[in-house]
């Protein structure tokens, strides 16, 4: 391990590690735009109330992978 900001070590995929980071910037957007995750029809038949709580920590998620994972890909 060369860094700590390394810390899924050198056998880790780099083509993954960004497309999770697009994704996760997209889930981030898809919520500052306003996108109503209750309208889904997936949403509304397999969670009902649950849905919301279930998207809200999604986006938790998301910020999260963005924190963890940005500064090493960014730096690297």
């Amino acid at each position: 391990m060369n860094s700590i900001l390394e810390f899924t070590g050198p056998e880790g995929n780099d083509v993954l590690k960004i497309f999770l980071l697009a994704m996760a910037f997209f889930r981030i957007y898809l919520e500052v735009i306003g996108f109503s995750f209750e309208g889904l029809p997936l949403t509304k038949r397999l969670m009902g109330e649950k849905g919301k709580s279930f998207h809200r920590m999604g986006l938790y998620f998301g910020i999260g992978y963005i924190l963890a994972t940005a500064p090493g890909i960014l730096l690297s």
